[in-house]
């Protein structure tokens, strides 16, 4: 009985969906097809977001990779600027340390040097000439490269180091007041040596003699003769002579010098002199020089205004001179004055057919000839008598002729363009500069 009640009820559900099946199938599909559009749209929209998440998801895959690229590509770079400021730094390190290193070494090297004694022992020529440059050697010990050597407080020239313990230099040419003893300095670095008297300048100039002329006397040179002192020529080589009597024949004034100029060289040891002539005493010194045998004593010859080649003012005293009687006339010829002193020096006025510089410098001899004939002579006439090797009457242009232009004829032993002519003459020659 209670299995029936439960039969009807399944009936009664069967019933309630057969009828259901049956009156709504055009609904049915309907409500199918929206279920399946509703199904399709669902699936767009699903594929749309599907797609923008995977688009978003492919953009954050590439940033990250870009990420990732950059963050390689900037620790790549950093890393290269960190190695290149790393090996930087350890270059400068290794140079800074290399430097070190040859600094200390190049310190060591110069303690090496500077500890070296120095030492100077002798200067060899331990002398020589004031007037010209001599060169030296020089023995010690500690010699090195940037040796200096200064002789009486002058710097040597051209210092040359050859070893430790020998060098070569060159004293230079002084000044002829400070002739004497100097003392040898050698320098190099911190240290220094001296040689006390190492080395001696000595005055290596002639001797000099002078010569007056008709009526004067060795006081005319008295100006000349203290700028020679003044020059530093010591007073024992400078020598003017008086002639016993000063208007006597030149032949008696030519014999009177060679007692005079052997002393004046055995005082000084020297075996030459220089010898300025004045006036007529230009013609008694060329005499001696050409045929008394002074040829072989002289090293320089001046004449300033000699009466070379006569006279014409001395015919005025003629009749009372010897000696204006070998000058008058200017020019002469063979025969015409007193023991023919013109013409055995001159020859024929009008050629040069005798030597009127005999053992002179141009024909292979050692004597300098140098002539000079004042422009305004007042005495000697004509003033270009003065001249000498004329090849015909008034010639002066030999080089060894010179003029001192606007210059009276005693004016030529005091003027300044003069002097310095015969000053720079003489000292261009000596023992040093033969």
């Amino acid at each position: 009985m209670r299995l029936f009640p439960l039969f009807l009820f399944l009936l009664a559900v069967l019933a309630a969906m057969a009828a259901c099946s049956g009156g709504g199938g055009a609904d049915d599909d309907q409500a199918v097809d929206d279920d399946v559009d509703d199904d399709a749209d669902d699936d767009q929209v699903d594929d749309d977001l599907d797609d923008e998440v995977d688009d978003d998801t492919d953009d954050d895959i590439d940033d990250d990779l870009d990420d990732d690229v950059d963050d390689d590509v900037d620790d790549d770079v950093d890393d290269d600027v960190d190695d290149d400021v790393d090996d930087d730094v350890d270059d400068d390190a290794d140079d800074d340390v290399d430097d070190d290193i040859d600094d200390d070494l190049d310190d060591d090297v110069d303690d090496d040097t500077v500890a070296a004694p120095l030492y100077i022992y002798a200067v060899d020529p331990a002398r020589g000439g004031a007037s010209v440059d001599t060169p030296v050697t020089i023995t010690g010990d500690g010699f090195a490269a940037g040796l200096v050597v200064a002789v009486g407080g002058t710097p040597a020239l051209n210092v040359q180091v050859l070893s430790a313990t020998t060098a070569t230099a060159v004293f230079p040419a002084v000044d002829l007041t400070t002739c004497g003893f100097k003392t040898v300095y050698v320098t190099l670095g911190g240290q220094s040596d001296t040689l006390v008297d190492g080395f001696e300048y000595f005055f290596d100039e002639d001797p000099v003699v002078f010569v007056h002329g008709f009526l004067g006397g060795g006081g005319d040179f008295d100006t000349m003769v203290q700028r020679f002192r003044d020059l530093g020529y010591p007073d024992d080589y400078l020598e003017a002579i008086d002639f016993s009597d000063n208007a006597q024949s030149n032949v008696d004034s030519a014999e009177e010098l060679p007692a005079l100029v052997d002393a004046v060289l055995a005082r000084t040891g020297r075996e030459r002199v220089d010898m300025v002539a004045h006036s007529m005493g230009g013609l008694s010194s060329r005499y001696w020089i050409a045929q008394l045998g002074g040829g072989d004593k002289v090293r320089d010859y001046v004449s300033l205004s000699g009466t070379q080649h006569g006279n014409w003012e001395a015919c005025l005293v003629w009749p009372f001179y010897e000696s204006a009687r070998e000058l008058c006339p200017a020019y002469a010829d063979e025969g015409q004055t007193d023991n023919d002193v013109q013409f055995i020096l001159n020859g024929d006025p009008d050629e040069l057919d005798v030597d009127e510089t005999p053992f002179g410098v141009e024909n292979g001899g050692a004597l300098y000839y140098h002539a000079m004939w004042a422009g305004l002579d007042e005495v000697v006439i004509p003033s270009t008598s003065a001249c000498l090797n004329q090849s015909f009457v008034d010639d002066c242009s030999d080089p060894i002729n010179v003029e001192a232009p606007l210059t009276f004829h005693m004016q030529m032993l005091t003027s300044d363009f003069v002097w310095g002519n015969v000053r720079d003459w003489l000292r261009a020659h000596n023992v040093s500069k033969p």
